[in-house]
């Protein structure tokens, strides 16, 4: 029996022992192991093989679901173009659907879409990493005094969009390296107006790249602002604990004195003593918090 006809894109999710053997009878090609994706060589990653070029992306995530990066591996010919995945994958059914309104020319084709829709999604989730952090730049920096447990709540969501970039970045450093790559090989079946394509992913993935690291400062700059509003806090709370303490040292101190029991005391045979030590002490407690007050040591708390 002769092999069947080769579709010019065959994608493998999840696949089965008998969906591997097949695509294997299908296109002639080795399917890839899922340790030969994530394997951490690069000579293992990217490489070629006869007319093949084995393409893999060992941490692929696409969407901001925070679920973990699973790898995705690609092989490509002349003629058909084989992808692996783990996964569902917004990308891969953003490509599948653009060929309901172009028509693929060959397996070069379906890779540079394949490319882009990564590419335009990865850029859509570095956007939407940016409008967040706007708004948490936002909560932060107001004129309002906000506690503690709101600015840990701030820090929690600065970790979450950290993750969110990371995940991004790792996505986008694979997909850089594969389009070097196949670039960098200058295939003959490659025709121009794939080549044009691929050299505007690459402009657009260096474009990304000082994008993310905009967004890493941006990141890393909210987090040590929110530290900061955390340590002052934490500053005014211990500067009132402090004022309270010296204010009572001189009340504890004129108690400890007529609070004394010896029987030659003076003031035991005054009419007003009493109210007088009351007095005394209520003076010696507002006179250390209007000096305070004075100096502006208490302003704002």
């Amino acid at each position: 029996m002769g092999r069947p006809k080769s579709p010019i894109w065959i994608d493998l999710l999840e696949p089965t022992e008998q969906e591997r053997e097949c695509a294997a009878g299908i296109t002639g090609l080795r399917v890839p192991e899922r340790s030969d994706i994530v394997n951490l060589a690069l000579s293992s990653r990217i490489r070629t093989d006869d007319d093949a070029m084995y393409l893999s992306i060992p941490y692929f995530a696409d969407t901001n679901n925070g679920h973990a990066a699973q790898p995705v591996g690609i092989v490509v010919t002349n003629h058909v173009l084989m992808t692996l995945r783990f996964a569902e994958s917004p990308a891969f059914d953003l490509a599948n659907e653009s060929c309901e309104h172009q028509r693929w020319e060959s397996s070069a084709d379906v890779l540079a879409t394949l490319i882009e829709a990564i590419v335009n999604l990865g850029a859509q989730r570095m956007e939407d990493v940016s409008a967040e952090l706007k708004k948490l730049s936002d909560r932060v920096f107001t004129p309002e005094r906000l506690g503690t447990p709101v600015l840990r709540a701030i820090m929690l969501d600065v970790g979450r969009l950290e993750g969110m970039q990371a995940r991004n970045r790792s996505s986008m450093l694979g997909v850089q390296r594969i389009v070097s790559f196949v670039r960098a090989k200058k295939l003959d079946w490659i025709s121009d107006s794939v080549e044009i394509r691929l050299r505007v992913v690459e402009h657009d993935l260096r474009t990304l790249d000082e994008f993310d690291d905009q967004l890493t400062n941006k990141l890393q700059f909210l987090l040590d602002a929110t530290l900061g509003f955390i340590s002052t806090d934490q500053n005014h709370v211990m500067k009132v604990l402090t004022v309270t303490s010296v204010a009572t040292i001189p009340p504890v101190i004129l108690a400890g004195i007529w609070g004394m029991n010896f029987k030659n005391m003076p003031e035991l045979d005054w009419p007003w003593g009493y109210p007088m030590a009351l007095a005394a002490i209520v003076i010696s407690m507002i006179l250390p918090v209007w000096f305070f007050k004075w100096r502006g040591w208490w302003s704002g708390d």
